[in-house]
C-alpha cells in the first residue's frame, strides 16, 4: 500500500500536480516554486558550476568565512562520521565553497554533482536542503523523494543558514548522505554548528565594540544559546546576533538604534559594573529580566590604522571564561593527570595535555587555571586558525597587547594561563612568532608569572618543518605530558553524563537504564558526541526522567536504519511497508500521533512496526 506521500510523489511526476496536504508544508511550497519555474521532476537539473576563475574569486571574497568555518566543518565531520557522508559550506548565493566527504560518498553518483563550485539554488537544482534553507532562512532537511528531481532521490541532506550580525545569510552549512535515517540525528548537530559559527563570526565582526551577552537564566551565559548585542562607546547598537532576536521577542530590533532603546537604566550605568567583571540584571521595555555580562574581548583604541588592525581576522587568540562548576574527574587516570597538571603549573613548569579530540583537554586546562589563579586571564591560541589566516606578524601583538600600556599591563604583568590548542599543527611564520611569545613569557622574572599549557592529539605527528630554534622552544612546552583516556575507557561515565545534562537542562535527569543505553552506542565515543546526544534528548523528551526507551527512540534510529520489525522481517512486501512507516516515524521526530496522521493509519499500527 502506497503512503499518502508516495501517492503525491507519483502524481507530481506523472501529472505535475499533487495533494499539498500530503507533503510537508515546506517541501510542498518548494515543489510549487519549482513547477512555477518550469522544472520537470523527471528531467535533468541544471548542472550549474562556476568556472575556475569565478570560483577562485568567490573563494577570495569569502576567505575569512572559509577560514572560520573550516574547523567547525572538520568537527561536524567527526561527529557524524560513519560511512557515506559529506559536509559542506556554501556562500549566501548557494555556491559550495568547501567540502569534506568520505571515500564511499566520493565514489557515489551524488558526489559528481555536489562538489566545490556547484550552485544549489532551487531554480537550478529543484528542492534541496541548501536551496530550501537559502529561501526560508531556516534549518531545512530534505530526504530522498522529497527532492523535486527524481535523480536526487538517493541522497538526503540537512542545511542550516549562517547569519551575520545584520541578519543577512552569509553562508550555509550542509551535511548530506545516502543513509536517510542518519539525518535526523545530524539535524541537531548542523544547527548547533551553525550557531557556533554565527557567534564566532559575531565576535570577529565586533572585536572593537563592547559585546554584551545576556540570557533569562544566568547559567546559560556561558553557552552557545546566549544572546549578544554589540555597542560602541556611546551605546549605539552596531550588531545583534540571531539568538538575541529570539530572546527579545516582542521588541522590534529593526527600529532600535541604541542600547537604551532596548533596556532600562542607560548604557553607562550598565557598562560600568560589567566592565569590572560583574554579572548584572537588565530589564527591557516589556519588563522582562535578563542576566548580562560583557564578553572579554580586546579593544583597540589606537589612533593609527596599523594599531587597530592588530586583532586577527578570525579569533585565533581569545579569552576563555572560567568553568562555572567543577567538572567530573572521578576516573583514576584522569584524576591522576589533573593532580600532575596542577603540581606542574604550581611549579611554573609548562606541560602538554595529550588525548583524542573530545576527551576533555580544554576542560582540564580550564580547571588547572581555575585552581591556580581564577581571577587572571586565560588566553587561548588556536594554532590551526593562526596558520590559516597567514597573520603570523600579528600573533605576538595579539597575545601581549598592541603597545598600549593598559593592554600590556593586562596581558603580561598580570600573569595568567596561555593555552596553545593543537600546538603540533602550527608551522611557518606563526610557529616562529609563537616561539618568541612563549620564550618571552617563560623569561619573565617578576610578577605572578604565566602557566603555559599545550594540547595535542594522541599519536599526532610533530611538524617536521620547524627550524631548530623553534623545535628547542617548543620542546620545553611538551617535555612534561599528561594523558586523557577516551570516554569509553573512563569509569565515571554516569557522573559525566549527569553533569553535562544538568548544564543543558536542569529539569532533566537520566535513569540508570538510560545511562547504560547511552554507554553502549556504537558512535564516536567522546565528550562532544555525548553532549550532542544529550542535547537531542533534552529537546525531544519532556522535563523529568529520561528513560531507556527515550534513548533508543530518539538516538537509536541510525542503528536500526533499514531494519524491519520482527513481525515483518523476511516478507518482502511487509518489509517495504514497515520501512516506509519507520521512515515517516523518524521524519516526524518519533512522534507516533503525527506519523499516524501522515500515513493515514492508526497509532497502534505505527507502534507495532517500530523495531524493538
Amino acid at each position: 500500500m502506497q503512503s499518502v506521500f508516495m501517492k503525491a510523489r507519483a502524481s507530481l511526476e506523472a501529472k505535475g500536480v499533487f495533494a499539498h496536504g500530503a507533503v510537508p508544508e515546506a517541501i510542498a511550497d518548494s515543489w510549487h516554486r519549482c513547477l512555477s519555474s518550469g522544472l520537470n521532476p523527471l528531467g535533468d537539473p541544471v548542472n550549474a558550476v562556476l568556472s575556475y576563475q569565478e570560483l577562485r574569486e568567490t573563494r577570495q571574497r569569502n576567505e575569512r568565512l572559509i577560514a572560520l568555518v573550516r574547523p567547525e566543518l572538520e568537527l561536524l565531520s567527526n561527529q557524524i562520521a560513519g560511512t557515506n557522508y559529506m559536509t559542506a559550506l556554501a556562500d549566501g548565493d548557494g555556491v559550495v565553497l568547501d567540502a569534506i566527504m568520505d571515500s564511499e560518498f566520493d565514489a557515489s553518483e551524488c558526489s559528481s554533482s555536489i562538489r566545490v563550485g556547484s550552485i544549489w539554488r532551487e531554480d537550478l537544482r529543484g528542492t534541496n536542503a541548501l536551496g530550501l534553507a537559502l529561501h526560508t532562512g531556516e534549518t531545512s532537511m530534505v530526504t530522498g523523494g522529497e527532492h523535486f528531481f527524481a535523480k536526487h532521490g538517493k541522497v538526503s541532506c540537512v542545511s542550516a543558514p549562517i547569519f551575520d550580525s545584520q541578519g543577512q545569510i552569509v553562508g550555509l552549512l550542509d551535511a548530506s548522505s545516502e543513509v536517510a535515517a542518519r539525518q535526523f540525528h545530524t539535524q541537531a548537530l548542523v544547527s548547533l554548528a551553525a550557531t557556533n559559527i554565527e557567534n564566532r563570526l559575531f565576535v570577529d565582526e565586533h572585536r572593537g565594540d563592547h559585546i554584551i551577552q545576556f540570557h533569562p537564566r544566568e547559567e546559560y551565559l556561558t553557552t552557545q544559546s546566549v544572546g549578544m548585542i554589540s555597542a560602541d562607546d556611546d551605546g549605539r547598537i552596531t550588531g545583534v546576533n540571531r539568538r538575541a532576536g529570539e530572546i527579545l521577542q516582542g521588541l522590534d530590533l529593526g527600529t532600535v538604534n541604541a542600547f537604551a532603546d532596548l533596556f532600562r537604566g542607560g548604557f553607562g550605568a550598565a557598562l560600568k559594573p560589567m566592565a569590572s567583571g560583574e554579572v548584572i540584571r537588565l530589564v527591557d521595555w516589556l519588563n522582562s529580566t535578563y542576566f548580562a555580562r560583557i564578553r572579554m574581548t580586546r579593544r583597540h583604541s589606537g589612533a593609527s590604522g596599523a594599531k587597530r588592525a592588530i586583532a586577527l581576522s578570525v579569533p585565533a587568540v581569545f579569552n576563555m571564561t572560567n568553568v562555572s562548576d567543577a567538572p567530573v574527574f572521578r576516573d583514576d587516570q584522569v584524576h591522576n593527570s589533573l593532580r600532575l597538571a596542577v603540581r606542574s603549573a604550581r611549579l611554573g613548569s609548562p606541560f602538554s595535555i595529550v588525548g583524542a579530540p573530545g576527551t576533555g583537554r580544554t576542560t582540564l586546562a580550564q580547571t588547572v587555571h581555575d585552581e591556580l589563579h581564577k581571577d587572571r586571564p586565560l588566553i587561548v591560541v588556536d594554532c590551526r586558525t593562526a596558520n590559516a589566516l597567514g597573520e603570523a606578524e600579528r600573533l605576538m601583538a595579539d597575545i601581549l597587547g598592541n603597545g598600549d600600556s593598559d593592554a600590556q599591563t593586562f596581558s603580561v604583568r598580570s600573569g595568567g594561563t596561555l593555552l596553545l590548542e593543537q600546538l603540533a599543527l602550527i608551522h611557518g611564520g606563526a610557529a616562529e612568532k609563537l616561539a618568541q611569545v612563549t620564550n618571552r613569557l617563560l623569561q619573565l622574572k617578576n610578577g605572578p608569572g604565566w602557566v603555559i599549557i599545550s594540547t595535542a592529539d594522541a599519536g599526532a605527528a610533530r611538524q617536521g618543518d620547524w627550524p631548530s630554534h623553534v623545535k628547542m622552544a617548543f620542546s620545553h612546552l611538551t617535555q612534561m605530558a599528561v594523558h586523557l583516556p577516551a570516554l569509553s575507557d573512563r569509569t565515571d561515565f554516569a557522573q559525566i553524563a549527569s553533569f553535562i545534562l544538568a548544564g543543558i537542562s536542569p529539569g532533566h535527569r537520566l535513569s540508570n537504564t538510560a545511562l547504560e543505553a547511552l554507554k553502549k552506542f556504537k558512535r564516536p565515543q567522546n565528550l562532544k558526541d555525548l553532549t550532542n546526544q544529550l542535547r537531542v534528548l533534552a529537546v525531544q523528551c519532556p522535563v523529568g526522567v529520561i528513560r531507556e526507551e527515550h534513548v533508543e527512540r530518539h538516538l537509536g534510529q541510525s542503528e536500526i536504519d533499514g531494519q524491519a520489525c520482527s513481525r515483518c522481517n523476511g516478507n518482502p512486501a511487509r518489509e517495504a511497508k514497515c520501512q516506509e512507516i519507520n521512515r515517516v516515524f523518524r521524519q516526524c521526530n518519533s512522534n507516533v500521533a503525527l506519523a499516524a496522521r501522515k500515513l493515514g493509519v492508526s497509532r497502534n499500527t505505527v507502534y507495532s512496526h517500530i523495531p524493538d
